[in-house]
């Protein structure tokens, strides 16, 4: 009995519109990060074989691999929230009002990124308080001295 294989598309085609109405997957595409990655992989063959390698022959394995280094991202951004954070949160509650200030900016935020963001809009907001000009009243003057 001969096995049946499937009909897949090719890995870098696009997934096609599911009969619900999904639209395809639209990729971002940036000009000049393409154009170092192309100039990356002609100077390196043998990293650019071994990856169309990986993919075609063990594309669980590159799944894997990629799933891996969002894994080590992903937890290299939680060890930094992890030692700002207590830092970020003592100065918000020394600035009253600050912190519903930045809760209502990052209210749509992922939930994934939402203390990233609580840190990086505290970090912006305390760039603008200490480094502000200090507000100058204008003298009035009356008259002219000679």
């Amino acid at each position: 009995m001969a096995i049946k294989e499937k009909n897949q598309p090719a890995v870098g085609a696009p997934a096609a519109s599911t009969a619900a109405g999904t639209p395809e997957r639209q990729f971002k595409y940036n000009e000049a990060v393409d154009a170092r990655l192309s100039k990356f992989m002609e100077a390196n063959p043998d990293i650019t074989q071994s990856c169309t390698q990986l993919v075609k022959q063990y594309p669980e394995r590159a799944i894997r691999s990629l799933a891996l280094r969002e894994m080590f991202r992903q937890e290299d951004m939680a060890r930094r929230i992890d030692r700002q954070m207590p830092q970020v949160q003592q100065w918000v509650k020394e600035h009253p009002g600050l912190e519903q200030q930045i809760e209502s900016k990052i209210r749509t935020t992922n939930p994934l990124k939402r203390m990233a963001a609580f840190i990086s809009e505290a970090v912006m907001a305390k760039g603008r308080i200490e480094f502000s000009p200090p507000k100058v009243t204008p003298s009035v003057r009356s008259g002219m001295s000679v």
